[in-house]
């Protein structure tokens, strides 16, 4: 069994610094082309602090595999 663990960027929602307007968008678009893959296992993290309804992770690993 061979794995490449890829460890992608949250997503930020808010443009910092000399951040893009659009720096949501194009963060959401990476994480697809790596997670859409049908190798892809996913590891979505969340923060254990947080909801887990409100997790952007666990609704783009749905997304992408609803089972």
């Amino acid at each position: 069994l061979n794995l490449t663990l890829i460890d992608l960027p949250g997503i930020t929602k808010v443009p910092v610094g000399d951040q893009p307007a659009d720096i949501e968008h194009q963060i959401r678009d990476m994480i697809m082309q790596f997670i859409c893959r049908e190798s892809c296992l996913i590891l979505a993290v969340t923060p254990a602090n947080t909801d887990l309804a409100n997790s952007d992770a666990l609704k783009l690993a749905k997304d992408v595999d609803p089972q």
